[in-house]
């Protein structure tokens, strides 16, 4: 398992909006095709999706790591923990939602 600690306590995304589409529909993407588990955890969430999507889904950890610095990660395989202190954890569970339409 690997620990990647939330390094600010700002609530702030880094991403431009081209940067922030693009990353949503690949998370929309992943969770549609791979995504078994969705559930909230003290501090924010976990997800776990299949196997075959584990490099996927580290791609977009690695992603979120460096425009989400107040999140902490914890990727294990194909399962991540994301979790924040305070107000971070609902917005983390606001930020990750399936989307039923797509």
């Amino acid at each position: 398992m690997e620990t990647f600690r939330a390094t600010s306590d700002t609530i702030v995304c880094t991403l431009s909006q081209d940067e922030l589409r693009d990353t949503r529909a690949a998370w929309q993407k992943l969770f549609r095709t791979a995504l078994l588990v969705r559930e909230e955890i003290p501090g924010g969430i976990r997800l776990v999706v299949n196997d075959g999507s584990a490099e996927a889904l580290r791609q977009l950890i690695e992603i979120e790591r460096e425009c989400c610095s107040w999140i902490t990660f914890q990727l294990d395989g194909s399962t991540v923990a994301m979790t924040a202190e305070g107000q971070g954890a609902e917005t983390i569970r606001a930020m990750w939602v399936v989307d039923q339409a797509g």
